[in-house]
């Protein structure tokens, strides 16, 4: 593990410098080190800590969600010039007003909420002045979220590991997106919940046991074989995660093919994992070709529609979502999880045009 590794070589290169410094009696003693203030933390405790400090349970994202959250909460400010009215908020009639609320607005409206602070307050944006990293800039509407409230309930989740370590469970996609944003970064502070404390674990081998045991860490590189937790990334950055496609193709399939609003943690990657190993070929489909892919309901099968690609991208989420839907729901899709405890939608009763 590395950090198990610079323990052992802090505690070597100490043992070496006592050497050195041994009969210089003036020379002060290096201060103790402060212990984690997270120790004593109980489930449920809520904190506010910076990205920077949470890592990784996982060592794979999908980057195209990521990419698809960075370009739907940056906007280009020259693509509309703003009318003598301003900004009018979310105005069907003005181009301008209606991509900034759906964009920068929308950015600080989904910060607010994934704090536990309910959204962000209208009255107080001011277009092209928003920097999450700033909080005079903006507003939410509601409070810091309080252990065993409503609010607490919906933040992304921690384990506490050995010497306090702060391990993300839940909301890497999140966070990673808000650590690639140009107003975000590492020091960007963000709401997390403990769901459990395993810093007396007697050794590291034992904590990553009991991770793993508790479903609370995904150890599987992008092609979904198996890893060892030395070899998940130090920090929450898009650089230091491989990307899995299949995880992306997932998120794509959210409301066709599952409802990912009450499922446990990494319910998207045991789906990917699943399609990934039941048909579901990623190398039959050209990722780069947008071109449609719908489907037709005919006596009460969701199929295929005649005519549209099989090849794109949006067939690749069409036959992902189709084959899904086909499941029963007691079908097991990950260990000791079915498709209907995974969110496993039924399917359509009609098709759109």
């Amino acid at each position: 593990m590395r950090h198990t590794f610079h323990w052992i070589k802090a505690a070597s290169a100490a043992a070496a410098l006592a050497g050195c410094v041994a009969g210089h009696a003036s020379q002060a003693a290096a201060p103790a080190a402060t212990p984690s203030p997270y120790l004593s933390a109980r489930p449920g405790d809520v904190f506010q800590v910076s990205i920077g400090q949470l890592r990784p349970t996982q060592a794979v994202v999908g980057y195209d969600q990521i990419y698809a959250q960075l370009g739907r909460k940056q906007p280009d400010f020259t693509r509309y010039a703003p009318t003598a009215a301003g900004y009018l908020g979310d105005d069907d009639t003005d181009n301008y007003s209606r991509y900034l609320f759906r964009t920068e607005f929308e950015r600080v409206d989904d910060y607010c909420a994934d704090m536990g602070q309910t959204g962000a307050d209208p009255a107080a944006y001011t277009p092209r002045a928003v920097r999450l990293i700033d909080p005079s800039t903006y507003r939410c509407t509601g409070p810091a979220p309080a252990a065993g409230s409503a609010a607490a309930g919906s933040l992304k989740t921690v384990v506490i590991g050995p010497q306090g370590a702060l391990y993300l469970t839940d909301g890497h996609h999140t966070f990673t997106t808000l650590n690639e944003l140009a107003d975000g970064g590492p020091k960007l502070p963000v709401w997390v919940r403990v769901v459990a404390n395993y810093s007396a674990t007697r050794d590291t081998a034992d904590f990553w046991k009991r991770m793993t045991s508790a479903g609370y860490a995904w150890l599987r590189d992008a092609n979904g074989k198996g890893i060892a937790p030395s070899a998940l990334p130090p920090r929450v950055a898009l650089a230091a995660f491989q990307d899995d496609r299949y995880r992306s193709l997932v998120y794509l399939v959210r409301d066709l093919g599952y409802d990912n609003a009450k499922v446990s943690e990494f319910a998207e990657f045991y789906w990917g994992h699943w399609l990934r190993n039941n048909g579901i070929d990623l190398v039959e489909y050209n990722l780069r070709n947008l071109a449609r892919s719908r489907i037709a309901v005919t006596n009460g099968t969701a199929v295929p529609r005649t005519g549209d690609s099989t090849t794109s991208y949006p067939a690749a989420v069409r036959d992902a979502a189709l084959r899904m839907i086909a499941l029963n729901g007691s079908t097991l899709v990950g260990p000791g999880r079915t498709a209907a405890q995974l969110g496993k939608l039924g399917p359509p009763a009609t098709a759109g045009a």
